[in-house]
C-alpha cells in the first residue's frame, strides 16, 4: 500500500524469509534432483542445454512443490465450478494436484524441462504469492547450475520422505557419480 514497514513488520519479513525459505528450498532442491534422477532423458537434455535451466526450475517446482497443500478461509460467499463456498469455509489447496491438473498443463504426468508456459501453483498465486518465490529460484537456479556441471549423478537407493502434512521434504537422498 506504499506505506514503510515499521521495525516489528521488517523483523517478521526477515523471519519469515530465512525461516519459511529454509524448509521449502531445502525441500526443493533435493525434489529436483529426485525429479532429474528419474528422468535420466530429461537430465541429459538439460545437461546438454543448461540455457534450458530457467524453464527446468519451473517444471522441477511443478512435479515436486516444496509445500504440499494450503489452507485458507473463504471471505465472502461463492460458487466455484458448481461448487458453493460459504464465507468462513476452509478450503485447501493441494499444489502436487493443482500442477497436474489436465486442464492447464497438456500431458501433465510428463517431465518436460522445457515446459512453457508453466503456470504452476507451487508458490501459490496472486495475493497469496510467497513472498519468497524470487529467492527461492535464485538459489535453486544456483545449486542446479553448479549440478548440471558435475558428473551425472544416479540414484543409489529410495529417497526417505519427510514426514509431513506440509513440507513436501526428503531427509535422505542416496545418489552416486
Amino acid at each position: 500500500d506504499g506505506q514503510r514497514l515499521t521495525g516489528a513488520e521488517l523483523k517478521m519479513f526477515f523471519f519469515l524469509l530465512v525461516i519459511a525459505g529454509n524448509d521449502t528450498v531445502r525441500s526443493a532442491l533435493p525434489g529436483g534432483v529426485l525429479a532429474l534422477a528419474g528422468h535420466p532423458d530429461a537430465y541429459r537434455q538439460l545437461r546438454a542445454r543448461p540455457e534450458l535451466l530457467p524453464s527446468a526450475i519451473e517444471e522441477l517446482l511443478r512435479v515436486h512443490p516444496p509445500v504440499l497443500t494450503f489452507r485458507r478461509t473463504a471471505a465472502r460467499d461463492v460458487e466455484l465450478r458448481g461448487r458453493r463456498i460459504a464465507q468462513g469455509d476452509k478450503v485447501v489447496v493441494y499444489h502436487v494436484s493443482a500442477n497436474h491438473d489436465e486442464r492447464r498443463f497438456p500431458d501433465p504426468f510428463t517431465f518436460d524441462v522445457t515446459r512453457a508456459p508453466n503456470e504452476h501453483l507451487s508458490f501459490g498465486q496472486g495475493p497469496h504469492l510467497c513472498l519468497g518465490a524470487a529467492f527461492a529460484r535464485l538459489q535453486m537456479r544456483a545449486f542446479f547450475t553448479e549440478f548440471v556441471r558435475l558428473p551425472p549423478v544416479r540414484l543409489d537407493g529410495p529417497a526417505t520422505r519427510l514426514t509431513s502434512n506440509f513440507i513436501n521434504g526428503i531427509t535422505h537422498l542416496p545418489v552416486v557419480w
